[in-house]
């Protein structure tokens, strides 16, 4: 109606002479066509948005590919050592003490020096079993005369016998002999004290073997056992390996630091190393040969169990190039970026250390496995390699 009555009105504008009017019929038209262009507007676009409803107003856009770095599986031999700190000990530590009591009349030894098997380290005051010993020497003698001329029975020398070998006996407990090869370590008495059976005179180590006392923090325990291999480092010989066997392990922890006690057992035939040495030792808790080891990276954590996620290459047809050994540690790059699959797997430990997961089953030599990855990863994401590990320890 509108439009009607516009035209109507442009009859009478609309003359040949009149300037004014071609202008005002230019000027009409001008905002006629604005109107008849936004009503075209306004009634299509609903059926535009529901055309594209039918078709699905809820389609997901095409997942991109996620950027993953991965490591190429191989079998290698695989060590994993605790490192330890502890100090030397001697493995036998005897305390020495005098079977008679008496004045120490003699210390023949300073602490740290060598004493042989059999040496005499000291004596207490030997008068009284001197002259006990020599009593009954002269009384033998007597007996014996006797006996030859049948004036006493063969028991009365028997027992004369017997009391000079106690004689002896009691002289022989005034000397301190040493029971083994070792190096002096305490001494505790001085000349001229009175030591009796139960007093303590001194220490002796026996150094042809030696122990290693470590301690075991709580996070390690049961890592450590009776049995495994040992090395050992001291300051004094930095180029020296010594090699040990764990022998003892304490059943209980103790002390504020929560540490558990063992004793790493080692040869010590050249005397080299001495107690109260400190020591840097490595204990091998688990060694294997021609396994599979992956870092711990690449290991997630599911409800039912370990599952390490698989790159399957699009182009896993093509050869892989040959190219030389590289050293250990060593990160070679692709020369190009690769696309591939993700395919989740369930693993199996056969031991897992700190860094390193050693697998028992569920993977194979020469598999891609994801190590790095900014996304959340699944079964069936696309992703791209970014880069390829052959090396990771």
């Amino acid at each position: 109606m509108k439009i009607k009555l516009n035209l109507i009105f442009l009859k009478d504008l609309l003359k040949p002479s009149s300037v004014i009017g071609v202008i005002v019929i230019i000027a009409l038209l001008s905002v006629v066509l604005t109107q008849h262009k936004l009503k075209e507007r306004i009634f299509k676009k609903p059926a535009v948005e529901k055309a594209q409803g039918v078709a699905g107003t809820k389609t997901e856009m095409p997942q991109e590919p996620i950027l993953v770095k991965v490591y190429k599986t191989q079998k290698k031999n695989f060590d994993d050592n605790l490192p330890l700190l502890g100090n030397i000990k001697g493995f036998k530590e005897i305390d020495l003490k005098f079977e008679a009591n008496g004045i120490l009349d003699s210390f023949n030894f300073k602490e740290g020096e060598r004493v042989e098997e059999g040496d005499i380290i000291g004596t207490i005051d030997q008068k009284d079993a001197l002259l006990k010993l020599r009593y009954n020497e002269i009384e033998l003698k007597k007996t014996q005369n006797l006996f030859d001329i049948g004036a006493i029975t063969e028991l009365k020398l028997e027992q004369a016998k017997l009391e000079f070998e106690s004689a002896k006996r009691e002289l022989d407990k005034t000397y301190l002999y040493a029971p083994v090869s070792g190096i002096l370590g305490t001494k505790d008495a001085e000349v001229g004290e009175l030591v009796t059976s139960n007093d303590k005179i001194g220490t002796l180590i026996d150094d042809k073997e030696v122990f290693v006392e470590l301690g075991i923090v709580e996070k390690d325990v049961g890592r450590v056992k009776i049995g495994q291999k040992g090395k050992v480092i001291v300051d004094t010989y930095p180029d020296t390996e010594f090699e040990g066997i764990v022998d003892t392990i304490s059943p209980v922890i103790e002390g504020k630091s929560r540490t558990q006690t063992a004793k790493l057992k080692i040869k010590n035939p050249k005397a080299l190393l001495l107690p109260g040495m400190f020591a840097r030792s490595s204990v091998s808790v688990y060694s294997d040969t021609d396994v599979i080891v992956i870092p711990n990276a690449a290991i997630d954590k599911t409800e039912d169990g370990y599952v390490t996620y698989v790159v399957r290459v699009n182009n896993a047809e093509k050869p892989a190039e040959t190219k030389d050994a590289v050293k250990k540690e060593e990160v070679k790059e692709e020369s190009a970026e690769e696309e591939g699959v993700i395919e989740a797997k369930p693993i199996k430990a056969d031991y897992r250390s700190a860094d390193f997961f050693v697998i028992k089953s569920g993977l194979e030599e020469g598999e891609l496995v994801v190590v790095e990855t900014q996304e959340k990863l699944k079964d069936g994401n696309k992703v791209i390699i970014t880069e390829v590990q052959e090396a990771i320890f």
